[in-house]
């Protein structure tokens, strides 16, 4: 059998037990990196990619296991076709599986879920005991209102407490409910100074701003001296206006 490459992976087929008629094939390299990995030692680590997507761990493992022993399995779970790598227990056994072009799997202990049955199998795992369901929720809240408790209990303290002027902290409790005493609240409430603050020096922005407030500054201090003279006038005609 003529054996076929691609970019650098060779395409192996497999054929599954109950599946002679329709071959499968995965396409195989040695695994290498220019930084060692523990998990997968150089010389002895397959990389595997179009794994079917029914495969599991256990089923790559006795996949490769017929023809040389393997150590560890390394398959991440996504949708669709899997990539794997397989460690083996010698460099002798990497050896042996890139120079296969076929991979018949044993029907030995091998079972595959596909179709309907594993659609099946997956909506039904997916679906929560409604026992340990009730138990996760109850002990949630459980939390939860322990943590409520212990809130309410804190806030009541501070509203009994009084300072050394006599004054009393204000909580987020009550019939009138205050501003909670709160370090998140105080930030807030600073930023809203600072930007209120910004607004105003804004005012005097613009050049024609700052002559229209110089303007009116001088108008009223203009007529506050009329009026400071009148007053005087009318002081002296009422001849109430002692200088010394």
């Amino acid at each position: 059998m003529c054996s076929k490459t691609i970019q650098g992976f060779k395409a192996v087929t497999i054929r599954l037990p109950d599946a002679d008629t329709h071959p499968h094939e995965i396409f195989l390299k040695e695994h290498s990196l220019r930084h060692y990995e523990d998990d997968k030692p150089p010389g002895r680590t397959l990389f595997v990619l179009n794994i079917p997507s029914y495969f599991e761990n256990k089923h790559v493992q006795s996949l490769f296991s017929a023809t040389a022993p393997v150590t560890k399995v390394i398959m991440p779970s996504s949708p669709g076709f899997k990539s794997a790598h397989v460690v083996f227990a010698k460099p002798e056994g990497l050896s042996k599986v890139l120079a296969l072009d076929e991979i018949r799997m044993s029907q030995s202990g091998v079972t595959f879920e596909t179709g309907l049955s594993k659609w099946v199998e997956e909506y039904n795992n997916s679906i929560r005991n409604p026992d340990e369901l009730a138990n996760e929720l109850n002990t949630f809240m459980l939390r939860y209102d322990k943590s409520q408790a212990k809130s309410s209990k804190q806030e009541k303290k501070l509203s009994q407490e009084v300072d050394d002027e006599g004054w009393t902290v204000v909580t987020k409790k009550g019939h009138k409910p205050g501003i909670a005493n709160k370090e998140s609240v105080k930030i807030k409430l600073t930023g809203k100074i600072v930007e209120k603050k910004r607004k105003k020096e804004l005012k005097n922005f613009y050049t024609f701003q700052i002559k229209e407030g110089k303007m009116k500054n001088l108008a009223l201090l203009r007529k506050n001296f009329e009026d400071a003279k009148k007053r005087v006038e009318a002081m002296k005609s009422s001849r109430k206006f002692r200088p010394y």
